[in-house]
C-alpha cells in the first residue's frame, strides 16, 4: 500500500511541476526569438534579477535536493524560456521522478539552446560563446562534464563584459572559456522600473566605460567570486595588494581557481619585499598554501610554477624530490612547458640520471602539443645533440616547424635554415640555409631579435660557405639605424661590431663594443660582459669572430 501511495504521490508531483512549463510538450523552441522577446519586454530588468535568483538556486540544490528543481526550474521558464538552467534543473527532476517523456523534451531543448549558443561563436577570446547569464555558462561546463572551478569578468572596447570560466574535464588540462554577458550591463545597473530614467541610454552612452566595474561592484557585494576576483585582478594590477588580498580570499573559499593563483603570485612578491626573515617565510608559506589549493584544482601552471620552486630549493632541500613528480603530472595534463622541463633535467642530468631518450621523449611531446616554443627548442637540442656525435634522431621537428613557418613564424623559419645548414634531420644545404634566414627576415624585418640571430649567424658562423658578411652588415646596420632602443642594448651592438669586424673595420668594432660594454654596465648585465670583454680583446688584436653558429 505504501509503495502505491508513494508512486501517486510521485505522479502527482511530476504532473504539477510539468503543466507548469511554460513551453509545452514537443513544441518548437527558438532560442533567438525568445532572447529577443526577454530583453526587450518592458520589466527586462526586473525580470533579469529574478531569473538570476532562481538560477542560482537551481544549480546550489542540483545534486542535493533534486525534488526542489521542479518548481524552481519552472519558475525559471516561465521568466525566461530559453534558460539552460531551466531546462537542467528540469532534466534533473524529471530523471528522478522517471518521467521519461518529460525527460526527453527538456533534452532536445537543451540541445536546442546549445547548438544556437555555438553558432554564436566558439568559446574563445574574440568570440565569445553569447549566453544570457553565468549560470547558462556554468550549465553548459556541467553537460559537457566539465567542473567550473574559476572565473572572472573581464572588459574591453569590443565586448564590454566577458565572463571567463575556468572548467575541468576529467583527466585532461584545465580549459578556459569565454561567455558574452554585455547585453546584462544595463539592465543589472538599473534599480527598478521605476528609476529607468537613471539609466537612460544619454547617461549610459557618457559613462560606457565605468558600466562594466559598475556592475561588477554590484555583483561583487553579492558574493559573485568571478567579480570578487576581477576586483582583486585590478587592484594587484594597481599594486594595492592589501586590498586585493581582502577580495582574493574572499572568492578563494568557494574554490575561485583564479583567486588562488594570484594570491599565490602576490604573497610571493611579497616575500621577495620582505626584509625580515620572518616575514618573508610567512609569506612563502602563504604562498604555497594557495599554490597547493590551485594544484588540487587542477592548475597545470600552479603545479609547473611550484616545481620550479621546488627545484631552487626556496621550500628546502628535503621538497625538492616533489618537482619532479609535480611536473610529470602537468606534462600529463598537457602543460608543454612542464614538459619541456623535464626534457632539459634529462638532458643535463639535474635532479635526475641524464638520459638521452627521455630527454627527447618529453621534447617530442611538447612540440605535439603544437606549442611553437617547444618545437623552436627541440629543434635546438637536436643541433646541440648531433653537436656532440650523437646519432640522427627521427623525428617529425621539420614539418612542425614548417608548418609554422606557413603561418609567417620567422624563428620557426630560422630554425629551418640552422637545421639545412648542419644537416640535422635534413640533408646539409647553405642555400636552402640562407633562403629560410632571408625568409625569416622578410617575415619580420623590424625584429630586433629576429635580425640579430640571423646577422650573428652568417657573420661568424664557421660551417664552410655559409657566411654572408656583406648582407648581414647591411640587415645591422639598417635596424641600428631606425630602433633606438636597438642601439642601447649590448648583445645587440655586440652582433653590430662583429660586422665591421668581419669586414676588417677593427676601429669600429672596437668603437662600438666599447658602447657594447658600457651599456652592460649601465644596464648591470653581468650575465654578457664577459664575453663582450673577450670579444673587445679579439677585436683590438684584429680578430675577427669565428663559433659554432648555428
Amino acid at each position: 500500500m505504501q509503495h502505491i501511495f508513494t508512486a501517486l504521490v510521485w505522479a502527482t508531483v511530476a504532473w504539477l511541476s510539468f503543466v507548469t512549463v511554460p513551453v509545452a510538450h514537443g513544441e518548437p523552441l527558438d532560442p533567438i526569438v525568445e532572447r529577443q522577446h526577454f530583453i526587450a519586454s518592458d520589466n527586462y530588468s526586473a525580470e533579469l534579477k529574478r531569473l538570476l535568483e532562481l538560477e542560482q538556486q537551481a544549480l546550489a540544490l542540483i545534486e542535493d535536493e533534486p525534488l526542489k528543481l521542479g518548481s524552481i526550474g519552472a519558475a525559471i521558464l516561465e521568466i525566461y524560456p530559453a534558460s539552460q538552467t531551466g531546462h537542467y534543473a528540469m532534466q534533473h527532476y524529471y530523471r528522478h521522478v522517471e518521467a521519461t517523456d518529460a525527460l526527453a523534451d527538456h533534452t532536445t531543448q537543451l540541445a536546442t539552446i546549445q547548438n544556437a549558443m555555438k553558432d554564436s561563436g566558439d568559446g574563445k577570446p574574440e568570440t565569445p560563446f553569447s549566453v544570457m547569464t553565468i549560470y547558462d555558462a556554468q550549465t553548459y561546463a556541467r553537460t559537457i562534464n566539465n567542473s567550473p572551478v574559476g572565473s572572472i569578468y573581464q572588459t574591453d572596447d569590443d565586448q564590454p563584459l566577458l565572463y571567463l570560466m575556468v572548467t575541468r574535464p576529467q583527466g585532461a588540462r584545465l580549459r578556459q572559456v569565454f561567455f558574452d554577458i554585455s547585453h546584462l550591463l544595463q539592465a543589472l545597473l538599473e534599480k527598478d522600473d521605476h528609476h529607468a530614467e537613471a539609466t537612460a541610454p544619454e547617461t549610459i552612452a557618457a559613462n560606457k566605460q565605468m558600466q562594466p566595474w559598475a556592475v561588477i561592484r554590484v555583483l561583487a557585494s553579492k558574493m559573485d567570486t568571478a567579480a570578487q576576483t576581477s576586483i582583486g585582478a585590478f587592484l594587484t594590477k594597481n599594486r594595492k595588494f592589501d586590498n586585493a588580498i581582502g577580495w582574493l580570499k574572499v572568492a578563494s573559499r568557494t574554490g575561485n581557481i583564479l583567486a588562488n593563483t594570484l594570491l599565490a603570485r602576490i604573497y610571493w612578491q611579497l616575500a621577495e619585499q620582505a626584509e625580515e626573515g620572518d616575514k618573508q617565510v610567512e609569506y612563502r608559506d602563504l604562498s604555497l598554501e594557495n599554490y597547493l589549493h590551485a594544484i588540487a584544482l587542477g592548475s597545470t601552471d600552479s603545479m609547473y610554477t611550484l616545481a620550479g620552486l621546488y627545484l631552487n630549493d626556496f621550500y628546502g632541500a628535503e621538497n625538492r624530490d616533489a618537482a619532479v613528480p609535480l611536473l610529470r603530472q602537468a606534462g600529463e595534463l598537457g602543460h608543454a612547458e612542464a614538459l619541456m622541463y623535464l626534457a632539459h633535467l634529462y638532458n643535463t642530468g639535474q635532479h635526475v640520471d641524464a638520459d638521452r631518450a627521455e630527454a627527447i621523449s618529453y621534447f617530442e611531446k611538447a612540440a605535439t602539443l603544437e606549442n611553437s616554443y617547444a618545437a623552436i627548442n627541440y629543434a635546438r637540442f637536436l643541433i646541440a645533440d648531433a653537436a656532440k656525435g650523437n646519432p640522427a634522431v627521427e623525428t617529425p621537428v621539420v614539418a612542425w616547424l614548417s608548418k609554422l613557418a606557413d603561418d609567417d613564424h620567422a624563428e620557426a623559419m630560422i630554425m629551418l635554415g640552422n637545421l639545412h645548414a648542419r644537416g640535422v634531420t635534413v640533408p646539409e644545404s647553405n642555400r636552402k640555409a640562407i633562403r629560410w634566414y632571408k625568409k625569416a627576415i622578410k617575415a619580420e624585418p623590424e625584429d630586433p631579435d629576429i635580425v640579430n640571430e640571423v646577422v650573428w649567424t652568417l657573420t661568424v658562423t664557421d660551417v664552410p660557405g655559409l657566411k654572408r658578411v656583406r648582407y648581414a652588415h647591411r640587415l645591422m646596420n639598417r635596424l641600428m639605424d631606425n630602433d633606438e632602443e636597438a642601439t642601447k642594448r649590448p648583445e645587440y651592438l655586440d652582433t653590430w661590431a662583429a660586422t665591421y669586424a668581419a669586414q676588417g673595420d677593427f676601429d669600429e668594432a672596437t668603437r662600438i663594443q666599447d658602447s657594447a660594454i658600457q651599456a652592460a654596465n649601465q644596464q648591470s648585465r653581468q650575465d654578457v660582459i664577459t664575453i663582450l670583454q673577450e670579444h673587445l680583446d679579439q677585436f683590438k688584436a684584429k680578430q675577427a669572430i669565428t663559433e659554432a653558429a648555428p
